[in-house]
């Protein structure tokens, strides 16, 4: 009897064991299925973002190659495209200019110390002293009352008036100009100073014209933001003009791709590019058309840099401003093309 129990706990031992090496290859397997099957979906994720891009890469092509076709017609689009683009740079552009020879003309206000008529000499190297030791003048001159008045008769040409006179009537006069990063709350405290200083009949600081180029640029530069959104519109409605015409011309084409199950999305596609392709192309044009303007205008922006005294060069857009550019023909011609396939489409492509 215990030798038949014996034998009956081996048997039962042995089917655990072979059970358990059972589930062992089960689980084995499972997983080697698992990972079969991840290393699947990994490879069919691969071949389609590949045949996505490969589509892409087609349609883009096949958009430009229709350009190309039709070379006349697409120059004159791009052209009307590019005009419209370079008109807000071109105005940018030459803002950025004058407020750069407005930093390399005497673009600081100066202020103008007007002296007492009887102020002796000495009082007048006292003040210039401690005008060249004040830490917000950068340069003092000083114009005598002889010298003011002969200034004014060569200009005015009022020479025998002056001396019908019998006395001179203009008062020496101390040019101060600031340093180049003082503001206008330092100098205005500068000229209260000065103005409580012994031999001073009157100080004023000369900053009108710098704020009104100041403002002028600012309006300018707001124009220019205005003027490019304006125009970028137009790029817009152009682009979906254009958009239209060939969607017409394909009409049978569509309607064709939407029967045999095309969906919106893919029969856009190359209208998309196209539009794109039109942006693009303009933004190109836009930069050749400014700077060709530049250059013509270089001679004449040198002589007026030469009036003020200053060697500027006339600089055209910079990196920044032509990938703006760059960029928002891409971004205006999806944007018109995808408005004229959803205009269009309704009627065309069944939902």
């Amino acid at each position: 009897m215990s030798l038949f129990n014996k034998k009956s706990e081996r048997q039962r031992d042995g089917r655990r064991h072979k059970t358990a090496e059972d589930k062992v290859v089960a689980g084995k397997a499972a997983g080697n299925d698992t990972h079969k099957r991840g290393a699947n979906r990994q490879t069919a994720a691969t071949l389609t973002l590949h045949s996505l891009i490969s589509l892409h890469q087609q349609v883009g092509k096949d958009a430009f190659s229709r350009l190309q076709k039709r070379p006349l017609a697409s120059l004159l689009n791009s052209l009307l495209i590019a005009v419209a683009f370079s008109l807000p740079v071109l105005l940018f552009v030459l803002v950025s200019n004058i407020q750069q020879l407005g930093s390399t003309w005497d673009g600081q206000p100066r202020i103008s110390v007007y002296l007492d008529n009887e102020v002796s000499q000495k009082v007048v190297g006292q003040r210039i002293a401690d005008y060249r030791d004040h830490p917000l003048i950068e340069q003092v001159a000083y114009l005598s009352p002889e010298q003011g008045l002969q200034d004014f008769q060569q200009k005015a040409g009022l020479q025998n008036v002056i001396t019908s006179l019998g006395f001179n009537p203009l008062p020496g006069v101390i040019q101060l100009t600031p340093v180049s990063d003082a503001s206008f709350g330092q100098l205005d405290d500068a000229v209260a100073t000065f103005q409580s200083m012994g031999g001073v009949e009157e100080v004023r600081l000369d900053r009108q014209w710098v704020q009104r180029l100041q403002a002028i640029l600012t309006m300018l530069e707001r124009f220019s933001i205005m003027l490019g959104g304006i125009l970028g519109l137009t790029v817009v409605l152009v682009i979906s003009n254009t958009v239209r015409l060939n969607i017409e011309s394909r009409r049978d084409e569509i309607k064709v791709i939407s029967m045999v199950g095309g969906t919106r999305g893919f029969i856009a596609m190359p209208f998309i590019y196209m539009g794109v392709w039109y942006g693009v192309i303009g933004a190109i044009l836009a930069q050749i058309i400014v700077s060709s303007l530049l250059m013509v205008l270089s001679n004449e922006v040198t002589n007026l840099a030469g009036l003020y005294n200053s060697e500027m060069v006339l600089s055209g857009p910079s990196l920044g401003v032509m990938g703006i550019l760059l960029l928002s023909g891409v971004f205006l011609g999806a944007l018109g093309a995808m408005g004229s396939c959803y205009r269009h489409f309704q009627a065309l492509v069944p939902d």
